[in-house]
């Protein structure tokens, strides 16, 4: 037989041909870029909106004053309150891709954590420094703020160990899911009327 008769192969990646290797490498691509650029995008705005907390040195340590936990925790509100609507946001965005949603799901999965994780270590890293090192060589009753973290102030805590790091991945998988459901109920509103 010659070439001639032969149906030309589709790979997935021409025009028409549905979603194939190629546009799902670039699919992924875009959700990771997506969540891990918004993520960052929001650690600015979160550092630039947070007000941090205040204490005092006091014999080479660090206390906040006044003490009280709407002091310490407002900047996990601001946290959760910008990062939980992204997620909804772009994952929103995602949902109107079709096709391969298994891979979608999983992909905008693990691009909310890696976005969440960019959103607190941009915030982090704009934010005061740590207060217990600063204190370590100021007099006493020098003002100092709090570090920009997701837990109380607290001389043994770890800044990071917070739910609220969940906040974006699980605005992102609400978002999704309502796309996906709102998606297909729209779309066979349309083709029965």
């Amino acid at each position: 037989m010659s070439d001639a008769t032969h149906a030309p192969e589709q790979s997935g990646d021409e025009p028409g041909a549905g979603p194939g290797p190629s546009s799902l490498r670039r699919r992924l691509l875009w959700v990771l870029v997506l969540f891990v650029g918004g993520g960052a995008a929001a650690g600015v705005l979160w550092e630039r909106l947070a007000e941090p907390a205040t204490g005092l040195a006091y014999e080479g340590g660090w206390y906040l004053e006044p003490a009280g936990p709407d002091l310490s925790f407002q900047a996990v509100a601001l946290y959760v309150v910008i990062a939980f609507p992204l997620g909804l946001l772009l994952a929103v965005l995602v949902g109107r891709w079709r096709g391969h949603e298994r891979v979608t799901v999983l992909a905008v999965l693990v691009a909310a954590g890696l976005g969440a994780a960019a959103m607190y270590a941009v915030g982090h890293a704009l934010g005061p420094p740590d207060p217990q090192a600063l204190a370590a060589g100021s007099p006493d009753y020098t003002e100092l703020p709090a570090e920009l973290g997701l837990t109380a102030p607290d001389r043994d805590s770890v800044p990071w160990h917070s739910t609220a790091l969940l906040a974006l991945p699980g605005g992102a998988m609400l978002g999704l899911v309502g796309s996906y459901l709102g998606g297909n109920w729209a779309t066979a509103r349309r083709a029965r009327g």
